[in-house]
Formats: structure tokens, sequence, C-alpha cells
């Protein structure tokens, strides 16, 4: 590895910090029999090629020998090394759940639609911003705000194809002593849809496995969902085992990989399951075996392929949180509740209050009835990051109602 390492031009390659000179000696740490070494290390890695989930020109280049790290046994705690590779993957963290799976074909498609003279063009004017903040001089940045975006999805997808690369590596995995190991694959496997002929029957495998400890099974039952595919007799079979199984992790696994597979003909014990982890009232107390928050997540599913559901659980849980007294910061309080009513934040939805659902209704009635919390630090950001009118003059119009 350090021949190859060196073979690269590092510092002529950005992260978020400018140079990438660094980045070579950040991966040999990770090979380090010191943690701390290992620690900062892993830190710095996080910070700079996958800053706050944005992958940069160095992310690819890094990918490669993270693979390496991740199949050598002698490298210490791998799965941390395969997690960060899901990150750089898909560039949130690999424990969300996105309903519909990884949008990689959008993204290839978004990213096939820009001519490469832009590439270029982009990509030096932002070489040439680095080389000047990093003398410490101040200068605004080269690109507009769609140009940025659009050079960072094509970095991001370059670091998926990266990844991508190393399935075959990545599949190998799944017979590791350490299942750790095992699970952190599985997390990792489950963003490639494009690559399903080969990673669908070792998730199979793993989840029809009874030996296997329960939570590498459900993981490997949540992959099967995301990596997609048909959902054939025995893949439902497998998820009809699971669903009416005792193991209640197990069963909101079986639920939502079942819901992920077979879209709008999701079945009713199916949806019935999701339902009852959604319209949990309170946070939920633990993570499930996937990592995620299993509540929203069955509401997110609910959202996607049964919608009539969702808005009755969306409901009935903001009416019981407008019911409730908050018992810590009022705002914090407010924001659960426009969570729950708005599954997704659009500050330009331009629907109509007609046009929302019963539960976003009766958020903008309850805040017409409780003029009170309009003041200096009242709900004004948030309901600009809804697309609802930000004072109580202005909603009281927007729902309709004359003084």
């Amino acid at each position: 590895m350090r021949g190859d390492l060196e073979s690269i031009d590092w510092a002529s390659l950005t992260h978020a910090y400018g140079s990438a000179e660094d980045v070579p000696g950040l991966i040999r740490d990770l090979r380090s029999s010191d943690a701390e070494v290992r620690g900062a290390a892993m830190h710095e890695l996080y910070g700079n090629i996958y800053h706050q989930g944005t992958r940069y020109e160095a992310s690819a280049h890094a990918v490669p020998f993270l693979l390496e790290l991740a199949a050598d046994p002698a490298t210490p705690v791998r799965h941390e090394v395969i997690q960060l590779l899901s990150c750089l993957a898909v560039g949130y963290t690999p424990y969300d759940l996105p309903a519909r799976g990884y949008p990689v074909a959008r993204i290839r498609k978004a990213v096939a639609q820009v001519p490469e003279e832009d590439w270029r063009r982009w990509s030096q004017a932002m070489k040439d911003w680095y080389q000047v903040v990093r003398t410490g001089q101040r200068q605004p940045l080269p690109l507009t705000k769609p140009e940025r975006r659009m050079i960072e999805r094509r970095h991001a997808l370059a670091t998926y194809d990266a990844v991508r690369a190393g399935v075959p590596l990545l599949l190998t995995c799944l017979t590791d002593a350490d299942t750790e190991v095992v699970g952190e694959a599985i997390h990792a496997l489950a963003w490639f849809s494009e690559e399903s002929t080969s990673i669908r029957p070792r998730l199979l495998d793993i989840a029809s496995d009874d030996q296997r400890p329960a939570w590498l099974v459900g993981a490997a039952l949540i992959a099967l969902g995301l990596v997609g595919g048909a959902l054939t007799q025995p893949v439902a079979d497998l998820l009809g085992r699971n669903l009416a199984g005792t193991d209640p992790d197990l069963r909101w696994a079986a639920a939502v990989a079942w819901a992920q597979l077979a879209g709008e003909e999701v079945p009713d014990p199916a949806i019935a399951e999701l339902r009852r982890w959604a319209a949990v009232r309170r946070p939920d107390p633990a993570h499930t075996i996937w990592g995620a928050s299993p509540g929203s997540v069955a509401l997110d599913v609910l959202d996607a392929f049964a919608a009539p559901v969702a808005e009755e659980v969306r409901s009935d849980l903001v009416a019981a949180a407008l019911a409730q007294q908050p018992t810590s910061n009022w705002h914090n309080h407010f924001n659960l509740v426009l969570a729950r009513a708005f599954p997704q934040m659009e500050s330009d939805h331009g629907r109509g209050f007609e046009e929302l659902t019963a539960a976003q209704r009766a958020v903008v009635a309850w805040l017409i009835d409780n003029p009170q919390v309009f003041g200096s630090s009242g709900p004004q950001g948030p309901l600009r990051q809804h697309g609802l009118p930000t004072t109580h003059e202005e909603l009281r119009a927007y729902a309709g109602l004359a003084w």
C-alpha cells in the first residue's frame, strides 16, 4: 500500500480543507497498533474527505486504500473502516434508511447532463480558490450554489462508484469470523442495487441462518429491502416467517423490507406491524438492530408505500403532542410537532391551507388558537422552513380566517 499511496499526487487533490496531502498519512495511521493514533486518523478522515456528508475530489482516490485495509485481517477494528466506506458511498450515516433505497439512478442522470467542459471549469475554479484562502486571504466562493451542489454530486458519484468497485471484497467480509465486520459489510452492501445479482443471494443466506445472532439476521433483512429486486417466493417466505415471529426487532425488519420490495402491494400484516411501530407517541427509547429509530423508519416507509395509513398515524401523533404541556423547552417540543406533521421540510411547497394534510392543518389551527407563542423567540424560523407564514396575522389569513 505504501508504494501505491505515494504514486498519487495528493497535494494536487482537494478535500474539505484544501490540499489532500495529509490523506496518505492518515490512511497509514489506521494500521497503527495505538488506538489513540487510529482514532485521531479516523476523526480527521471523517472531517476532510467526508465533511458533514460531503465528498470531495480526494474522497474517491482514498477508497481503494480503505478497501485494502478492510480486506486485511491485520488491520485493527476493520469494521470501523468499512463503516467509513459506507459513509463515503452514500454521504450520510449508513444507519439512515431511505424508504426507497439509495437513489443512484437519479444521481447518475443529473451528473450526466452536465457537459465535461463545465466540470473542468468548476474544478479549476475551486482549486484556484483553495490556493488563495490557504494563504489566509478572504475570497468568496467562485461558484454559484447550484454549481457547487452539482460538483459535490459528481464527487459523490465518483466516490460511490469507487466503493461499488469493492463489492466483491465486501462480499468476502460476510464470511469473516468477526461479527462486527460482517454487520458493517451488510450495511455497506445494502446501497448497491446495481449489484443486486451478486449481493441478494448472500444476504438471503445470512437472513435465513437461524444460527446467526438476531441483530445480524435483522440487518440482512433490511439490506434485502434496500438492495431491491423481485419479491421472489423464497424471499416472501423468509419475510413472512419473521413477520409472524416473536422477536419484535425482526418483525420490524421484515415489515420494512417487505414494503421496500413490494411497493404499493404491501400485505396487510406488514402494514399493521409498521403502524404499531409508527404510532409510538414517545421518542424511541432505543435503536433497533440497524441502528435506526424504528418508529421514524416505520412512519417514513408508510409515507412512501401506504400514504393514507401514514396520514392517520401522523394526525394521531400530532394531536397527542399538541395536547401535551411540554416538560422542557417549548420550542424543542414544537419542532417535534412540526417534524411529525411535515415528513419533508419544504420551504417552498406552495400548498394552500386546504391542500395540507389533516395533521398539518391541526398545527396551523393550534398556532392560531395560541397567539401567545408568537414572540421575539417564537416559531418563525421553523415555520419558514416548513413553508408556512411566520406571523399570527399571516397565518390566520392563510387559513382563510378574518378578524
